[in-house]
Formats: structure tokens, sequence, C-alpha cells
């Protein structure tokens, strides 16, 4: 069975319908359908709460989110809960040995190792800092371009 794991790029881009939208659209419904799993780390799940939440203000770089933005954060996360997508914790001394190789950011790291402990694809954007992982995954783009 085909095993996913989500970073927060193309979450977001099917929240918003951005760029890599179907292909993210496709993979939930094969979860959905029992034909594949899915999973997001824990630091995923909080970095797409808090980064819908701050879109949802209109300004995210000027105005911090209040409850309602942040439940439109949690309500797209059960969203996703709703076609299968389970929040996993990969382990931490995993992460810590991606983050300390540089170059990329500790909740992608959360993803590349929740990946890697899965034996599961990585669904990313366009962000080039899964281009030199420490670690041996499949990495899955769905745009080139960064939106």
């Amino acid at each position: 069975m085909t095993e996913y794991v989500f970073g927060t790029e193309p979450l977001v881009a099917y929240f918003y319908d951005e760029p890599g939208a179907s292909d993210v659209t496709e993979r939930l419904q094969s979860i959905e359908r029992d034909d594949a799993t899915g999973a997001v780390s824990h630091a995923t799940a909080t970095e797409l709460v808090s980064k819908i939440a701050r879109l949802e203000t209109g300004e995210p770089n000027r105005i911090s989110p209040g409850d309602d933005e942040f439940e439109i954060g949690e309500g797209d996360l059960r969203v996703l809960r709703g076609y299968g997508v389970t929040i996993g914790t990969p382990p931490w001394n995993t992460v810590a040995r991606i983050k300390g190789a540089g170059g990329i950011s500790l909740g992608d790291s959360y993803a590349a190792a929740l990946a890697l402990n899965e034996g599961a694809t990585l669904v990313v954007g366009a962000d080039p800092e899964f281009d030199d992982l420490p670690v041996d995954i499949d990495i899955h783009r769905i745009r080139n371009d960064s939106v």
C-alpha cells in the first residue's frame, strides 16, 4: 500500500487552491478510498493550523490571528483527518539528525523524519530544502515553482 507523509506547503496549496492542489486532492482521495495511507507530523499539524490562521487574517505579516482564525485552521486539520490522515510523532533523535545536517526547518525535519520512520513518500512543494537530505526517502513534489 502506498504511504504518504505531507509537508505543510502542499496542504496550504490544497486549502487555498494554489498550483499543485489537484495533486494533493488525488492523494487525499486515495487515502479516503483506503488505497493509501497518509500522515502529518505533529509539527506539521501545528504549523498548518498556525499558518492558516495567519492567512485568514488577510494580512498575515501584520495581524495576529484570533480565535475565529485558529478555528478555521483547526477545521481544516479536521478535514484532513476526515480523509483518514493521521498525526504522527517521529523519533526525536531522527529529527535531530536531519535538522543537524543543516539547511532545513524544524517543521520540515519532523516531516522528513516521519516519512523515514513510516517508509512513506514525503509530499512537498517546491521548497529546495528537501534537495539534500541526509536520509534516503522518496520525495514527491506537487509543483516545481514557489508560489
